[in-house]
């Protein structure tokens, strides 16, 4: 058996063990078993962690023998590259959420109090992390072996082939495994989850708008928010969350939170909904286990009435109904963006409205509500009014009064790629966006890099859509983004504000 496979096998086997030994402990009444029990969850986390670490090692090493490192790394890429590959796809993935699972149960585990109800908690958060090892196993192998060691691999997808790619997973995943931990406290009503999901609140809230940075500055499109389906899976956990911190029927949120963290994971894993995003090779479906669980444990607190004095953890629950509608309505039928924007700005005005209105109530969050302001206003300027061409020239066109000239098309090569970069003048600004044309297998192997000029009302945005094959004339995208800045400001400030304590 490989090494890596051996290790995820005895952590699989320690994590077991020490959901029994939990169940145990809380049929007893014995702490003794319970301090067993936590010695298993470190031996598991421990083995998690070395078989990282030897994921690692065979990125940074070629070893191509591996699948996994054959279909995403290749030798021409940059070590850093060959970093975030690791979880570029859905086994590296699941592995780093397994390892975070653990991580976070370690330290739930070594701090606060420990009595019965704490070791029932780590019980449910235990044979979850089980039942994610187990997919690993089953479904999700980052260890699989080739017959024969190719001379060099496939390459990681071009379009993640940004700095964003090193940061933005593992962010999403880290707040992924904090919530698990407040819907297991809350299920046993043990302590106080805040300070969990709060962390989770954080680093979700950090992934998704660094998600949109990345798709603003590499995708080409103009955009940094399209409602694709596994980009909306994201955002329903993330709502999920800012209603629990809001709401004082928590329990319901924290069941909610999680139902919604696995199902982004079944969409993302499963195909069942196309993506840009999603993995479609199977394996999915088996997340289903758990959605059914968390899905009872939601309906069951529902059923005994929702009343909140908060109104806006009904207005972000509304939020959730008419995401999660048009998310899965593209089981049947493709659902545009015009639906999310007739469905949702109205309902996040009205949350800023709120805001707003009850500005001398919520001074403690001035901070965190400003920059939801400045986010709504910059997002709303872009979804309602961005003006987006697509321009030949050759050598010269003019837009909007604006005239694009054509001064220069360049060739260069290195170990990688192929970049053609693109001089352009115009009197709002000279251009020089770049398209790469990555020496890999993969079909989707062109990837824009754009050129911006930004003032504080506006972007002109350009990215290189194609080009002659004699370099005499190209076809751009141009696209005049305004108040795009709010987006980022707002966002920055948003976060500042979330992560200041009241």
């Amino acid at each position: 058996m490989e090494t890596g496979l051996l290790l995820i096998f005895l952590a699989f086997f320690f994590n077991l063990a020490a959901t029994l030994s939990f169940f145990l402990a809380f049929r007893q009444k014995n702490p003794k078993i319970a301090e067993v029990a936590e010695i298993l969850i470190y031996s598991a986390l421990a083995l998690t962690t070395a078989a990282v670490i030897l994921l690692v090692y065979y990125f940074l090493t070629d070893n191509f023998s591996l699948y996994y490192v054959y279909v995403n790394s290749q030798r021409a890429m940059s070590n850093i590259y060959k970093l975030s590959a690791i979880w570029a796809g859905k086994e590296g993935s699941l592995l780093l959420w397994n390892f975070f699972n653990l991580l976070v149960l370690s330290i739930f585990l070594s701090y606060g109090e420990k009595n019965l109800a704490k070791v029932k908690a780590s019980l449910l958060a235990s044979g979850i992390s089980s039942y994610l090892l187990f997919l690993l196993i089953l479904t999700s192998n980052p260890f699989e072996s080739l017959p024969t060691s190719p001379l060099d691999g496939v390459g990681m997808n071009p379009l993640l082939r940004t700095p964003e790619m090193i940061f933005h997973p593992p962010l999403v995943f880290l707040a992924y495994s904090l919530s698990i931990i407040p819907f297991a406290m809350h299920f046993v009503k043990f302590g106080d989850p805040y300070k969990y999901m709060r962390a989770a609140f954080i680093f979700l809230t950090l992934g998704i708008f660094l998600g949109g940075f990345w798709a603003y500055r590499t995708l080409g499109w103009g955009g940094f928010w399209g409602w694709d389906p596994v980009e909306n899976a994201s955002l329903l956990p993330w709502l999920a969350m800012a209603a629990y911190i809001h709401s004082k029927n928590r329990s319901f949120f924290a069941y909610i939170n999680f139902l919604f963290v696995i199902l982004a994971t079944f969409i993302t894993r499963s195909g069942i909904i196309s993506s840009v995003h999603s993995f479609s090779d199977g394996g999915g479906e088996l997340y289903i286990v758990l959605i059914i669980f968390a899905g009872i444990l939601a309906f069951k607190e529902l059923k005994g009435g929702f009343k909140d004095p908060c109104q806006a953890s009904y207005i972000f629950s509304a939020m959730i109904i008419v995401v999660a509608m048009g998310t899965f309505a593209n089981l049947f039928f493709d659902v545009n963006r015009l639906y999310f924007l007739t469905t949702f700005i109205p309902l996040f005005a009205l949350l800023i409205f709120i805001v707003v209105f009850k500005i001398r109530m919520v001074k403690r969050r001035l901070l965190l509500h400003f920059g939801l302001i400045l986010l709504f206003i910059g997002a709303l300027s872009v979804w309602g009014f961005e003006e987006g061409y697509t321009i030949e020239l050759s050598p010269s066109a003019e837009v909007e009064g604006i005239q694009f000239v054509l001064k220069n098309i360049s060739l260069s090569e290195d170990a990688e790629k192929y970049t053609f970069t693109v001089q352009i003048e115009s009197k709002v600004g000279n251009f020089s966006p770049k398209m790469y044309v990555y020496k890999t297998e993969r079909q989707n192997k062109v990837v824009s890099a754009v050129d911006i000029r930004s003032d504080f009302l506006k972007d002109y945005y350009v990215a290189v859509k194609s080009v002659d094959v004699n370099l005499k004339s190209a076809v751009i995208n141009f696209y005049v983004v305004p108040l795009v800045s709010l987006v980022w400001l707002g966002a920055a400030v948003t976060f500042i504000g979330i992560i200041v304590k009241k």
